[in-house]
Parts: C-alpha cells; sequence; structure tokens
C-alpha cells in the first residue's frame, strides 16, 4: 500500500525544463537569426572563439523549453503599465493586439503581457517563497533578437526597500511554449524565456521588481512584454510548494491515503 501512495505522489511531478544545453562554441544553427556568436557579442563584448566557448562555459544557452505549466506564477502586487495579448496570424508569427487587464495578463503564463513601469519598485512581484533566481516570460512582437526579448532588468528585495540587481543566467530558446500546441502558439512569439539571479546562489529573495531597460536589459525602447515571473531556487527549478497538483493526481493521492487508512483498519481488526 506505501507503494501505491509513494506512486501517487511521484504522479505529481512535473517536468520543468527539457535541458538541451548548447555545448557546440560553433553551432551553426540560428533562433530566429540569433546565434551562438549573437550572444558572445552581446554579454562578451565580440563574436570570437573565446566568448563564444564564454558562453557554452557559462551554461547561457538551453535549446530547450521552460515548461512552467504546473506552476503558480509570481503575483504582481504593485504597478503595471499597458496590457496586450499575442495572437500571431498567418504570415505574422508576432502579431499582437492592445487591452485587457495588467493584473490578469501579468499572474498567468500564457499569450497574455504586460508592460512594466520604469522605476525600481514600481513594478513588484510577490514569488511566493524565498527565491534565488527569477525566470522571466517574455513576448516577441518584433527583432532584432534576443535584444527585443531579454529587454527588462529584475531588481530582488526581501522588503521592498532596498533592491539588488540580478544579472540573465541562462536563456530558453525554445521559450515556454512546445513548437505546434498550440498551432497559433507556434514556436516564434515566445522564444528566448530567461533566468536572472545573483552570482551569489545562496542568497534568497522574496519579491522582484521589474523595469523596462536597466544594466541587465539588451535593448530599451520603453516597452517591455513581459508574460509573467516565476520564482526559482539555485538549480532553476521552480519552488515544489508552487506546484498545482493535476486532478487526477489529485484523485490518485485520494485514493492511495484512502487505500492506506483502509489497510490500517483491516489490520487493526
Amino acid at each position: 500500500m506505501k507503494k501505491f501512495v509513494i506512486g501517487a505522489l511521484c504522479a505529481l511531478s512535473v517536468q520543468v525544463a527539457f535541458a538541451a544545453p548548447i555545448t557546440d562554441p560553433d553551432d551553426a544553427r540560428n533562433w530566429q537569426g540569433a546565434t551562438v556568436g549573437t550572444f558572445a557579442q552581446l554579454y562578451y563584448g565580440a563574436d570570437n572563439a573565446v566568448n563564444r566557448q564564454l558562453v557554452v562555459d557559462n551554461n547561457l544557452l538551453d535549446d530547450g523549453i521552460f515548461n512552467s505549466s504546473g506552476f503558480s506564477a509570481a503575483t504582481l502586487i504593485a504597478g503595471g503599465a499597458t496590457a496586450g495579448f499575442s495572437v500571431p496570424v498567418s504570415g505574422n508569427p508576432y502579431n499582437y493586439g492592445i487591452g485587457g487587464s495588467v493584473s490578469t495578463a501579468a499572474n498567468s503564463i500564457d499569450n497574455l503581457w504586460f508592460q512594466s513601469n520604469g522605476v525600481v519598485g514600481q513594478t513588484v512581484f510577490d514569488l511566493g517563497f524565498l527565491a534565488s533566481k527569477v525566470a522571466v516570460f517574455a513576448a516577441v512582437d518584433h527583432g532584432p533578437l534576443p535584444q527585443e526579448t531579454i529587454e527588462s532588468t529584475v531588481y530582488l528585495s526581501n522588503d521592498q526597500i532596498t533592491w539588488v540587481v540580478a544579472v540573465v543566467q541562462r536563456v530558453w530558446l525554445q521559450g515556454f511554449l512546445a513548437d505546434g500546441a498550440p498551432d497559433t502558439w507556434d514556436g516564434y512569439w515566445d522564444g528566448f524565456t530567461y533566468a536572472v539571479g545573483l552570482a551569489d546562489p545562496t542568497q534568497t529573495f522574496r519579491y522582484a521588481s521589474i523595469i523596462h531597460g536597466g544594466p541587465s536589459a539588451l535593448i530599451n525602447d520603453g516597452d517591455d512584454e513581459i508574460n509573467g515571473l516565476l520564482g526559482l531556487r539555485g538549480d532553476f527549478t521552480p519552488d515544489p510548494g508552487n506546484e498545482i497538483p493535476e486532478p487526477a493526481s489529485i484523485l490518485l493521492i485520494g485514493l492511495g491515503l484512502l487505500g492506506l487508512g483502509l489497510g490500517r483498519r483491516s489490520l487493526a481488526t
């Protein structure tokens, strides 16, 4: 019976990221026009062999997706500007519209996005636990890429008074949606999900403030499009306490616990 319960609990496990780190500094592929050399130029100053190797050695790029399904996004508790939505159409995978509720757009990872304010401490999220890093899910509306996705800076705090700037540490090149599922969200506007953190992964923070531009942004044109944020642990995984059990998993656990109770009852008699 215990094995049944353990199996039911294991059913709650959610695969967060399809890990596919870029290991070849001379990888010839491009992701919506961006190459390993593009990131070498943007983050280390020049597209050369030394800097492309730094991209690999620092595990900056992951050619997988960041699957946020099953986890609670950070909660917007202050600020936020214009809201909108991404609805690609034939011939224009970056098509979008303006309108809607900022709080609705900011509190889930989907095709709804919002734009941040430009002042630290104005657009603030509660990460839901003491996090070491933060994943940023952005919407692509046009090039150049990845500049037009990594166009924000995140600041971390425990008291919403003292803010510490976080820097980009990893980029999921395929974004957060599997290509072709659903077809209208196919692998364009959701590309380049990224995670920010501090040099010391043991430092933890409860709150995150995001601004357009700033020292960690690759460009600043005042209109970042953010689907939402998600607090991460030091290993780039979400906190298990923020996991939302699927109905089927809840049923399995309930059946497992019921069976365990009946087993104990039979032993008592």
